[in-house]
């Protein structure tokens, strides 16, 4: 059973350990590394989702029974691509690897001489990424890795004008809009023959975000494997057209002199990322819900409990529909800004990581669905502790 589908079970209050893993080694003690409690999310910095068991089980066969990297991988790409819907499929170094390795084998196609001196093409090579100028972002300078120049248009006339012989790829963010729609921009590209990637990374959960993807029309899409797919953190799916992903991992490694010879992937992955897409289509995520909302409502209930103290349960599409509580207070009462709160939670004990504020728009919010039986109780206790303790003085 799923460590999700257990924690269902639990009553608040009452959160058992049973069936709890344990380790012959503490090594985060050993280390002298501090441990925290999650109610952030699924984070690179924070080491992202806990992996599905049945993809520890598969890496750990992986480990133990070894197979022609190639053969494994290509199979890999044609079971996960019959699952999806897919023409073909093949796993990466995470997201941002796939985003690189579709920029390079939209530039080189499986053409030796561009693939072996990629990210400096010879002249005359398609080096062109057109996005809007609304989809530029944290990592669009993936798009640039493999030598590719990032052109930015805002209107449908200045797509078409940008568009030309040096077009080697459109790209489009999921989870951004702008003056040309999706649909359109998907009509253009196949309108000049324009090759496209979706950066679909964090649309998942629900796993149907990662389904009606693949349907859109886009050439490429690539999503996250460890955050809601609850794969190998350091793996990634990349999902479209086979010529292309062809290309892409002529692009990839093990190929000693491409681009993206450091972005290996190990045979566990392979197996690991076949497995949590199988699992993730199994999974019951309207339970998973329910139980967030559990955790979320009474940390909110809590919460409020103190005077001049709000706790709202919210939803956003940036963060997989998934509900978090939004904590404000009056600040003359309790005289501790949402930042410097946010530190005490994370420097206290136990230590509480919170969102960003840059992520939280200057806000602060507190998720439910990293957190471990009990864990909701000791966050909503530290969030009343810190504000009473800024009312008597210990405030910013």
């Amino acid at each position: 059973m799923s460590d999700r589908r257990s924690l269902l079970k639990y009553m608040l209050g009452g959160a058992s350990t049973v069936g709890a893993p344990t380790f012959t080694r503490d090594y985060h003690a050993e280390l002298g590394v501090k441990p925290f409690i999650n109610a952030i999310g699924s984070y690179s910095s924070l080491g992202g989702e806990e992996m599905w068991p049945e993809v520890i089980e598969a890496m750990d066969y992986a480990v133990q029974n070894k197979a022609d990297m190639a053969e494994l991988h290509d199979a890999v790409g044609k079971r996960i691509a019959e699952l999806v819907g897919s023409e073909y499929a093949c796993i990466t170094a995470g997201a941002t690897s796939a985003i690189i390795l579709s920029v390079a084998c939209c530039m080189s196609g499986l053409d030796p001489v561009i693939l072996d001196t990629l990210p400096h093409p010879p002249e005359g090579t398609k080096d062109e990424v057109i996005l809007q100028t609304s989809h530029k972002y944290l990592y669009d300078r993936a798009l640039r890795v493999p030598g590719a120049k990032l052109v930015f248009v805002d209107t449908e006339d200045d797509l078409r004008a940008a568009i030309g012989p040096k077009t080697a790829m459109m790209f489009y963010v999921r989870k951004m809009t702008g003056e040309i729609t999706l649909e359109r921009w998907i009509e253009i590209a196949k309108e000049y023959d324009v090759p496209t990637l979706c950066d679909a990374a964090t649309t998942v959960p629900p796993i149907q975000n990662l389904l009606d993807t693949v349907k859109l029309g886009f050439d490429l899409c690539c999503f996250s494997g460890g955050k809601g797919l609850r794969g190998p953190y350091s793996a990634g799916l990349l999902l479209g057209r086979k010529d292309l992903i062809d290309a892409a991992k002529a692009n990839g490694s093990p190929n000693h002199r491409s681009v993206g010879r450091s972005m290996k992937v190990a045979p566990e992955e392979y197996l690991g990322m076949m497995v949590a897409v199988e699992r993730s289509l199994e999974q019951d995520e309207a339970a998973d819900m329910e139980h967030y909302y559990k955790l979320t409502n009474f940390m909110a209930g809590e919460i409020s409990k103190l005077d001049g103290v709000t706790a709202e349960v919210m939803t956003t599409d940036a963060q997989g529909m998934e509900p978090y509580v939004n904590v404000d207070w009056n600040q003359e009462r309790y005289p501790i800004s949402k930042d410097d709160a946010k530190l005490a939670l994370r420097h206290g004990e136990p230590c509480i990581e919170l969102r960003a504020m840059f992520l939280s728009f200057g806000e602060l919010h507190i998720t439910g669905h990293m957190l471990k039986p009990g864990e909701e109780m000791i966050v909503a206790r530290r969030m009343i502790e810190v504000l009473q303790e800024s009312a008597e003085g210990g405030g910013s």
